[in-house]
Order: structure tokens, then sequence, then C-alpha cells
């Protein structure tokens, strides 16, 4: 809807319908806009004018873009002083809003922007409008000129209305901003008096930049509300960037210096976004719209000058508005007849037959082999819980999975409600390719009394199985609750979803204890039935309330599996016992939940089966057992796949999956594999070349197929290693910890960005210049050596004080006779082609020294963690433990997660992970202190202290000799890099470059 006036030639929102078009948003014929006809508002009609109305079309996307009007002046060019003259036709009518609100039925998006909640609109209908947007407008709106001068930009009304406020002439001259209150109160910010340079900047909050593909910071140009959110979101900000004279001037009318500029409501009906400011009004675009790269090009190369919003058209405006469509989208999709299979009553999408699993497509049963990819939902700064709420995410990354070549999806716990909207958009977009969604259903941890049949527990358990199941049904209508997903679930995927996966890896000290609680417990049930522990008992009566509760609800059934993992398997481990020759006293191998012990009942339909989570490097016995040893593939020994023979033979009565297997990058090993498949610290090309690897060998051994783990990195998750050094816990979410395996298994990176400056120290020496700066995962040193060196032949050793200057070793070496200005706890020296962070022997976390001491004896130790405990074999056989070379850095550049450094030109660059510099916590600048011994380790339990800077000094020496200081030629200077905290972590994302050589793979495996 526009009523402005329109002309044959022009047309204020012609940028609007260059999106649609680009877009591929069609109109009610199905063709393209065409800005002069397709809108609701003031038509050209000859010489005259007429009106169009809304009629009863049922639309997905409502777009209010401006209601200012025509007036007398517009039609027949009088009064070119550009005073207000009488009102033709203009402003929301009643009877419009009533259609309007008629048409945010279930999944319709709205969109409204500056000028239609203004005159001439009825103060009756902005009220609802406000309502609707979930905002309040103070009253006033403002605007950036380029030049004030009187008979240049301002309006004559505005200027007017000044002298008579103010009893004075108006005589401003130059850039400034004019604000107008509806009562046209007029208040002037002047360049170079009231504003700095940045004068007025569209901010983005949180990580919306990112999520809607925006410029994070772009500068505004014209006309803007100020309002404030009652409730919705506020997606991004104007800021205004004001002198102390003209933040008196703001002051005194009460305006804010930041106010929304974007704003966006969700309720269970509607979608509503509020843009503050006159956004659409651009008319200098492509005329034509069919080449994708006219965004991008635009988007990262156009800048912003004085008073042209052309660079905030393609930084801002275009990709808000991609995103606003892409949500859109999956309610325009004309949906498709779902498929299934009848059988006596019980619909069937998907069901196991004999040691094969079926889907029904294309009207037939087809073996379906799961090539599957694990979702987990946590964004950087983000908690497991706290996931995405909106489809646009959701569809980005399922057009990414099945770019890679998967036909599955499979989720751990409940998702929100836009999980499903986007994955039933998706599939009913592309009915020939679906991806299809296998749904976990979680039960809580930490059972009372470790008892996962303790009768509360177990309720609240089979509640959630409702829940999931009505979910999936699209027919929960869920209360918000803490640490669950929650909301009105509206669309069905249960015609996507091919199986339900029920509990998760359990403890074995949970396992025996319900076993030894609940002797007597067996269950036998419709379905499913267990002659075997009570935890198995468990299990078979969770899987039986899952299929019987659909089956009596929707008439439908689904395959369901029970999950586990190795630690629980029913083979003996002759490596997993200790040197009392016991098992008992180890945590895995003691206690096993074998599928041999279930059974089918008449009424299911579906099948079972089991779904275990394998990895190649835990537990022990994965690398430890000889007979693993002796399974060879094509590229040579290959102990998982050892692993994987010997767990189906026994795996008898029902088909297997591999629900999780995958292999972290990053810069940390928290578990060693003899075949090189380690717990973390592999390159993006080892990733991919071992998951294709693990893939095979699991099509081999007659798996269902296998779902990698994961898609994203995830920064909420943890490892043993790192866990007791990330204080305080509840803060890691926002920091990236780049030597932990568990936040780097996606295939998916999500990165921090490098600032472009930082602390820069320059010098006429050897080394010409030093860059500092650092971000949420990394310090990163830059150093420009005046001409290229030998780094085969010279040695370059580079002090880091991280903490307490009068802490820390004062001498490089033992043998150098120069001392620090400030005591180092890490030295970093690059020899041979080598880089390698050595750790003051007090402050080395390998070794359990936690805190700083001071000294003068240039002693810098290797940090070498242990990572695989010493093990006992079942004939008392001792295998050696394990240490991580934690000091060794990874050469290559910064395009793999696994890199440290590497060299270009003249320029050396160096990136080191937060926690291998005892940093806690980088966002509050908290690192380890504590002068205790410990033996163990817990959450929390180590004491940190604040950082106020990093001192950093470096020697380049040449056949031992010392050739040059930096900073200065012959004595040092103590300067010290600071930085500011954070509490909202920046990021980026990246496809690791195992995405491709997956997708190859994927393409070839039926």
């Amino acid at each position: 809807m526009d009523k402005t006036v329109p002309t044959t030639e022009f047309r204020e929102h012609k940028g609007l319908f260059w999106i649609l078009n680009f877009f591929k948003v069609r109109n009610q014929d199905g063709q393209d806009y065409n800005f002069k006809t397709d809108y609701f508002g003031f038509f050209p009609k000859g010489d005259t004018y007429e009106i169009k109305e809304i009629s009863g079309l049922k639309p997905d996307l409502i777009y209010l873009a401006d209601t200012y009007g025509v007036y007398t002046d517009d039609l027949n060019k009088e009064n070119k002083e550009g005073t207000r003259s009488k009102l033709i036709y203009g402003g929301l009518t009643e009877t419009e809003l009533f259609k309007i609100k008629a048409n945010l039925q279930k999944g319709t998006t709205i969109v409204s922007e500056f000028n239609t909640i203004e005159y001439p609109t009825s103060e009756k209908v902005s009220q609802e409008l406000q309502k609707i947007f979930g905002f309040k407008w103070s009253g006033w709106i403002g605007r950036y000129y380029v030049d004030l001068k009187k008979g240049m930009e301002v309006p004559t009304w505005v200027i007017k209305a000044y002298e008579n406020q103010y009893h004075q002439d108006w005589n401003f001259e130059g850039g400034g901003f004019v604000f107008i209150y509806q009562d046209n109160t007029v208040l002037v910010l002047e360049d170079k008096k009231d504003f700095t340079s940045d004068k007025l900047q569209i901010k983005f909050r949180k990580n919306f930049a990112q999520k809607y593909g925006a410029k994070a910071n772009v500068n505004y140009y014209y006309w803007f509300e100020i309002l404030s959110s009652t409730d919705s979101t506020v997606i991004a900000d104007f800021n205004l960037h004001l002198t102390s004279k003209g933040a008196e001037k703001l002051k005194k009318y009460n305006l804010p210096a930041t106010f929304p500029a974007i704003l966006k409501k969700s309720t269970g009906d509607y979608t509503a976004y509020y843009f503050a400011g006159d956004f659409a009004d651009t008319n200098n675009i492509p005329s034509f719209y069919k080449y994708s790269l006219i965004p991008f090009y635009n988007k990262h190369f156009k800048f912003a000058t004085e008073g042209n919003n052309e660079a905030f058209f393609w930084q801002v405006y275009l990709p808000v508005m991609k995103t606003i469509i892409n949500e859109t989208k999956h309610y325009a999709v004309t949906p498709v007849k779902p498929e299934y299979f009848e059988d006596r009553g019980t619909k069937l999408i998907a069901k196991i037959e004999g040691q094969k699993f079926k889907v029904y497509h294309k009207g037939k049963w087809q073996d379906f082999y799961i090539k599957g990819v694990n979702l987990g939902l946590a964004l950087p700064g983000k908690w497991f819980t706290e996931m995405p709420q909106d489809e646009g995410t959701y569809l980005d990354w399922f057009t990414l999975i099945s770019g890679i070549n998967a036909n599955t999806v499979r989720l751990y716990t409940l998702a929100p409600p836009a999980f499903y909207r986007a994955l039933k958009y998706f599939n009913e977009t592309q009915p020939d390719k679906p991806l299809y969604l296998m749904q976990e259903i979680w039960p809580e941890e930490n059972p009372p009394e470790q008892n996962y049949l303790n009768k509360e527990y177990f309720s609240s358990f089979k509640k959630e199985i409702e829940n999931v199941i009505n979910a999936i049904h699209g027919k929960a209508d869920i209360p918000e609750r803490k640490g669950r997903a929650y909301g009105k679930y509206d669309a069905d995927v249960s015609y996507w979803t091919i199986a339900y996966l029920v509990g998760r890896e359990l403890e074995p000290e949970e396992v025996i204890s319900t076993n030894e609680k609940n002797k007597d417990y067996k269950f036998t049930g419709e379905y499913l039935l267990s002659h075997g522990s009570p935890t198995e008992s468990w299990l078979a009566e969770s899987c039986d309330y899952v299929l019987k509760y659909e089956d009596n609800k929707y008439k439908m059934q689904h395959p369901v599996a029970i999950v586990s993992w190795p630690t629980l398997d029913p083979i003996e481990h002759d490596s997993e016992y200790n040197v009392a020759g016991r098992k008992d006293l180890e945590y895995n191998d003691k206690v096993s939940v074998n599928i041999n012990n279930f059974d089918t009942a008449p009424k299911n339909k579906a099948g079972f089966f089991g779904a275990y989570h394998i990895y190649p490097n835990y537990p022990d016995f994965m690398n430890n057992e000889e007979k693993y040893m002796k399974y060879y593939d094509e590229q040579g020994r290959f102990m998982y796949g050892g692993y994987l023979k010997e767990f189906i033979a026994v795996h008898r009565k029902f088909p297997a999956l591999v629900a999780e297997f995958g292999l972290s990058t990053g810069m940390g090993n928290a578990h060693t594999n003899p075949d090189g498949y380690n717990h973390g610290g592999l390159d993006e090309i080892t990733q991919g070349k071992g998951i294709v690897r693990m893939m095979e060998a699991i099509k081999r051994e007659g798996y269902i197929g296998g779902s990698i783990f994961e898609w994203i990195d995830e920064w909420a998750k943890k490892t043993w290693l790192t866990e007791p050094f990330m204080i305080p816990y509840e803060r890691h979410v926002l920091w990236h910890n780049a030597i932990d395996p568990e936040q780097n298994y996606g295939i998916l990176a999500f990165e921090t960005l490098k600032p472009e400056t930082g602390l820069t120290i320059s010098d006429s020496g050897n080394i010409k210049s030093l860059n500092i700066t650092n971000d949420e995962t990394y310090l990163y040193l830059d150093i420009e050596f005046a001409q290229k060196i030998d780094l085969a032949k010279d040695e370059l050793l580079i002090g880091l004080d991280t903490y307490d200057r009068n802490l820390g070793e004062y001498k490089y070496e033992p043998g150098l006779n120069l001392t620090a200005p400030s005591g180092m706890e890490f030295l970093l020296k690059l020899q041979k082609g080598k880089l390698k962070i050595l750790a003051h022997p007090s402050y080395n976390i390998g070794d359990f020294k936690f805190a700083s001491q001071k000294s003068y004896k240039g002693v810098f130790t290797e940090i070498r963690p242990l990572i695989n405990k010493e093990r006992v074999t079942k004939d008392g056989r001792h295998i050696k433990p394990i240490y991580q070379d934690g000091s060794t850095l990874n050469f290559g550049d910064f395009t793999d997660s696994s890199h440290a450094w590497y060299v270009e030109g003249n320029m050396l660059y160096i990136r080191l992970p937060w926690n291998k510099l005892n940093f806690t916590d980088p966002s509050s600048k908290r690192v380890l202190h504590d002068p205790g011994k410990y033996n163990i380790l817990s959450r929390d339990q180590l004491k940190t202290t604040t950082t106020n800077g990093i001192v950093v000094t470096l020697i380049l020496k040449e056949g031992g000799k010392v050739v040059d200081l930096f900073p200065g030629e012959n004595n040092f200077k103590l300067l010290k890099y600071s930085y500011e905290g954070w509490e909202e972590p920046k990021y980026t994302v990246r496809l690791k470059k195992s995405y491709e050589i997956i997708k190859e793979y994927f393409k070839t495996l039926n």
C-alpha cells in the first residue's frame, strides 16, 4: 500500500519493487511486479487519478510503504514554497485497517515504515498500528539535510514553524538534522557543532547483522521517527553521534541519542516488522534485476557518501528484506499432498524390514540409506536451550545441508516452532528431494536417586514424549518453560519424520543404580517388550509409549530407536580393566544396555532399531584393543572399522544406525587415536576425508546409515580437558575456545572477526612493525620485518607477559644475558621453521601449576597435558599414558581452523587461542591465578584474577647473536596491549573445507 503521488516515470519506492522482482516474489497474476501498477493507492489515469482499494485478497506479505497522502499542490503544482495544502487522499483509514487486520491470519507477514503512523492517519488508527507492531511513537520525526540553507532542501513550512517558535530568522547553513514534533515544534542540530562526522548510523543489536546478512553499522541520511519498543524485539538502532553541545540540546526535549530503527514482533498469527525510517525511498537502482552479483557487489563495495542512502539500500535494506521474504515464502507455498502408506488404518512413511530401513516415496517403498547431519542449535553467545526463533536461519541451514547431499537431519530435543515451519516449507518446495527428520526425545539428566524409573521422573518423560509427538503433528501449544522449547506448533512434519530416537548417552552409574533399585521390573507392552535389565525395560516402556501414543491419537507410526553408546555396549573389552583386575571401578565397560533383550510386539508396524554414538577415539578401548588393529581397508589399518565390525556382529535382532560420528578441527586434542583420528586438533581436509572413510566403513559393515556430528560449531560445549579452565563457566559461551574439540566439530564454522586495526608499534630495526589485536577467539600478532628473514635459520623469541608485571620469568633463555621489562608467563619460540608456545614452569597447566611466580632462570617448558590415561589390560599389561603436545603450533594460513601461524612476504602472522595463554574468560579479561595444589579439577574450582593488559617483547637472533631488539634499538620499553571486554560476541560463518569433500562422497552414496 502506497498513498503518495506516483507518476509514470518516477516512484519513491521503486527500490522495493526491484527487490520483490529480484527475489522472485510474484504478484496476484504470477508475474513480475510493476512499480507503476502493482500497489494499492493513488494511480495515474490520463490527466486524472483513480484510487485502487484493498480487495478481498489473502496476501502472504503486506507492505505499508507510505500513507503521507496526496495534496492539491501535488497535482496542480501551485504553492511552490512547499507549505502543506489541502489533503485529497491519504492516511490509513479504519476500513483499510480492518481489512489489513483480517489478513493477519496464520502465517502472514506485515511490514510498515516511516510515514504510516503520522498525519493524516488518525490517532485511533495510529494507536492500533502501534499495537500491531509493538512500539510507541514519541511524536517526533527527523531528517538529515546536506544543506540547511533557506530555499534549498528544508520545506518552507518547517522553516516558518521554527521562526514562529523561536522568533528569529532561519540562518542555518551546511549539513544538519531537523527534528519536528507533531505540534510543529522544531529542533535543529548543526554539523561540526552538535554532532560528529559519524552523524546518524544504524547499528544492529546482538548478532542480528549476521542473521539478516546486513552490514553491522551503516550511515543513514533520510527521514526517521523516534520510537520505543513495547512488546517487539529491537533488531537495530539509530545512533546519533553527538557532541556534548548536541547532547544538551536533545536532553532539553527528553530525546534519546539511541532509538529503534528496525523492530520485529512475532505472534501466533503474524510476524510484523517496522522500519522507523523512509527505507524504501530509493531510486538509483539498476534497470534489470536478474543478475545475482549486483547485490553482492553493492553490499561490499558501495560506500556511504554525504546525504546519499544508496549504500544503506544495499547494505541494510536489501538484506533485511531478503530475510523477511525468505521467512514469508514458507506461507506462500501450495501444499503438496503428503505421501504415506496405510497398513490396516495406520499411516506409515518409514519402516524397518528385516535389516533394512525403508521410506515410502513416490508411491512405493524404497530402500533408504541414512546420510544424516546432527543439529545442535546453540549459536555463539547462546546456551543449548536458547535456540534460534526465526525460520530464516533454519532455511539457510537446510539449503546447505541438502547441498551437501545429505537426506536426513537429526534433532536431539524438541526445537522451537520455527524449525518445523521451516522444515515443512523446505520439503514442500522440493518434494522430489525432501530432507527427512530423526527426532530425538530427550530424558532429563540427573534423575532423582539415579533412578530412571523414579515415578515423577518417568511421568515427566512421558509428558515430554506427548509434547514432541504433538509438535511433530503440528498440534501442540506448549506453555513457556525453562530449559525446553515451547510455543504454538502448527506445522505438521509427521510426513517427513522417519524415526523417533528415545533416550541419550546414559551414565553407567545411573544404569547400575536403576537396575539395583528395580530388580524385579520387566516390561511387556503392545508394541515393544524387554526381558532384560530394569534399565532396558524402562527404555522398552518409553519406546512403547511413543508408538502407542502416536498410533492412538494420530493413527500413525514411525520407527523407534533406543539411543546408546560404546560405553554401554554388550561386548567385554580386554583393555578395560584396572590394576586389581576389576571392571567395576572403571567408567567404561562395567554395565551394558543390550538391544538383543528387546522384542517387538504385534501392534508394532513401523519397527525398532538401535541408534549409537560411535567415535574413533573414545572410549579408550577404541584405541587399545589389539584385535581392532587387524582391520584394514583400502587406505590401510583402520581400528574404527574393527570396532564397527565387532559391534554389528553382536547386534543380531535389529538394524543399527551410527547416529553420531565425526571429527573435530581446531587446535586442541583431548584424546589420541593410533590411526590419527584424534579427538580434535585436525585440519579441515583431514576432517572431511576422515568422515568419508568412517562412512565407508559404516556402509561396508552393514549399518543402515550414519549421521555426522555436527552441522555447526557450538561454543556452548565443553570437554573434560578444557572445562576446568573456562572460568566463570557461565560466561564461556561468550568466547570461542579454539582448543576445545567439542566446540569445533561443525561442518559450518562460526568464526570470530579479526579487527582491522589494533595496537601498532613501529621501529626502524630488523623488525619494522608489530600490530597486536584480538577477537573472541584469538590474540593476534602481525610482525613486519624490514626484509625477508630465513625462518629456518634465524630465531625469533616473543615474550608474553599476560598479567601482573611483577610475576613471571625475566630472562628469555638461560644463556642469553638480556632482561625483559616485565615478567613473562609465556615465550613463543620460532626456530628451524617451527613455532612453539612455552610456559613458565610455575604456570604450566600440563604440570598442574596455575600461578605465575617471579624468576630469573630463563627456563620455559613445553605444555603437555595428560589426554590418554594409563590403562591396564585383562592380562595385566600396562598401556602407557599419552600427553598432548600443547606447545607446537600448526603452520598454515587462517582459512583453516587448525592453523596458528603463517608467513607472507615480509609478514609473520600469529594467532594464539585464549586458553593457550591461560585466559579463563577473555570477555571479562580473567586469567588463571591459583597457587594451590590439586590432583583433580572440577568446574569453577580454580581462582582467577583480572589482567590489565599484555606486554609483548621481541628478540631476533641470528646464529645465537642478538641482532635486534624490539621495541627500541638497545633497550626495552614497556608497551602494553589492552582491550575492551564484551558481553555479546561478534562472529561470521564459513563452510569448512570438509564440506566439499563430504558433498562429493554423499553424491555417490545411495
